[in-house]
């Protein structure tokens, strides 16, 4: 194999959960969106959230500001905005540590300033909060139980090939067990080789794979499918998910629905014949804890490690280059 330099370390930094948090929910946004903005599960958006996971590595604190409107300083802790020159929420501003003054930046027509920006953020974040209860208690929806289910679907898959599909169900209490009945419909060219849970209730047809399982908390169901050739460039699944008791859960399952056939891996997201580091440390990240279900890990390293790879048709294999 060829010698590859090895990098120098990441860039960390430490970032505000409550602050992430208070800024998805005041514009509105699910945690699904942010883990497509920034390329992470929404478990991970999650654990950032309620401060499991405060370092994160840079360039996902940047995307992450990004999807939220705002600069990476206003999500750092107060203690890490000192350290990188930022101003935290007791330090002075810029202006009272230097007595020369300074015109502000002309604002263009129609473009707020970052202040007005922020003013009617918070206005917006106020009304949505009034909005939201108000409108709840009126559709007759207070004091259920929210519970969501959202399925994780590679952007692409080669024809023949085994790739995962995840159901992630958000929003059960440890102790409060419910019972869920989880339904995906397959496109006709599709073929389960592996569900998981297998057992309690897990059952696969031609064209559909079921669930009827009792859990508690946070809950993940998977399957493995390939999709054979077919006349059609993409291919579209989808599902419904239903629960016992007084509960609020949309029917129709969200997230990703639709997938393309091609050549390349389902784990090479971007899909330049590559495996980057962060496409293995999102797949490290998103199938860790995943049981019953062989995503083949060890062809994913070998092309990571790897300097690409590219897939024969003729033979039906990968190959991967040193």
């Amino acid at each position: 194999m060829n010698e590859h330099p090895i990098s120098g370390p990441m860039t960390m930094v430490k970032v505000d959960g409550a602050k992430i948090k208070y800024l998805r929910e005041t514009q509105g946004l699910t945690q699904l969106y942010l883990a497509t903005a920034v390329q992470v599960t929404t478990d991970t958006i999650s654990r950032w959230e309620n401060k499991k996971y405060p370092t994160i590595k840079k360039e996902n604190g940047l995307k992450l500001a990004e999807a939220l409107n705002v600069d990476l300083e206003e999500l750092l802790l107060p203690e890490e905005a000192d350290e990188r020159g930022g101003a935290s929420l007791d330090s002075p501003s810029a202006t009272t540590l230097d007595s020369t003054p300074t015109s502000p930046p002309p604002v263009e027509p129609g473009n707020p300033s970052p202040a007005r920006r922020k003013l009617l953020l918070l206005f917006a974040g106020l009304a949505l909060a009034v909005a939201v209860p108000v409108g709840w208690l009126l559709l007759g929806g207070a004091g259920k139980p929210q519970l969501f289910a959202e399925r994780e679907l590679p952007r692409h898959c080669i024809a023949g090939q085994p790739f995962p599909v995840l159901i992630r169900v958000s929003g059960i209490s440890d102790s409060q067990p419910m019972t869920l009945i989880i339904k995906e419909n397959l496109p006709a060219n599709a073929t389960v080789v592996k569900i998981s849970p297998e057992s309690s209730g897990g059952a696969t047809k031609k064209d559909t794979v079921k669930w009827l399982k009792k859990v508690s908390g946070p809950t993940t169901f998977a399957y493995l499918v390939t999709l054979a050739a077919g006349n059609n460039d993409s291919y579209t699944f989808s599902g419904t998910a239903s629960v016992s008791g007084d509960v609020t859960l949309p029917e129709t399952i969200g997230g990703n629905h639709s997938i393309s056939l091609g050549t390349h891996h389902w784990a090479d997201s971007d899909g330049d014949n590559t495996i980057s580091d962060d496409e293995i440390l999102a797949i490290h990240d998103r199938y860790r804890d995943l049981q019953g279900i062989d995503i083949d890990i060890e062809t994913i390293e070998a092309i990571w490690l790897g300097s690409g790879y590219s897939w024969n048709a003729k033979t039906k294999k990968l190959t991967i280059r040193e």
